[in-house]
């Protein structure tokens, strides 16, 4: 990234791949699967136009397509922003353990979008929606793990040079 900057190859289609094959299905899945879980109870999903899916799937990829790009900018800056670097990365785990925490009730809970509001929602261990999560954590954490595996061979290579 350094050198070649965040969009040379193979460091950005691989990226690019991963958001593709991996996250891109991953969330469709829950949407078309799972619709009113998708949107934590807060929507009711047959009111939502099914063309939004589409919005929703290109948000998705934006949001982790910018998130590399801000690292990647990160990166290049070098040594001077290491300290930005970590510490919106401690930021982002903050915000994401605060989302959660917040919204537990609604993550926990399983059902239509009337049984969440009529308290008769399931707790996710009860239903396969749980055991679903857990193996695309999983799934997740592995391409994630090949993924970086992959950029680290890569800056390798391009150090050699």
């Amino acid at each position: 990234m350094r050198v070649e900057g965040p969009f040379a190859s193979p460091a950005f289609p691989l990226v690019a791949t991963f958001i593709a094959v991996v996250l891109t299905p991953m969330a469709l899945y829950l949407y078309l699967a799972h619709p009113a879980w998708s949107w934590m109870y807060l929507l009711d999903p047959s009111d939502v136009p099914a063309l939004a899916l589409i919005s929703l799937l290109v948000a998705h990829g934006g949001t982790a397509i910018a998130g590399w790009y801000a690292g990647a900018r990160l990166v290049r800056a070098g040594k001077k922003h290491e300290q930005a670097a970590f510490y919106a990365l401690v930021g982002a785990a903050v915000v994401l353990l605060a989302a959660v925490g917040l919204t537990w009730g609604r993550i926990g809970r399983y059902g239509t979008y009337g049984e969440f509001h009529d308290g008769r929602a399931l707790a996710l261990t009860e239903v396969k929606l749980g055991y679903v999560l857990v193996a695309l954590t999983i799934g997740l954490a592995v391409a994630a793990g090949f993924v970086a595996l992959e950029l680290m061979r890569d800056s390798r290579r391009v150090r050699a040079r």
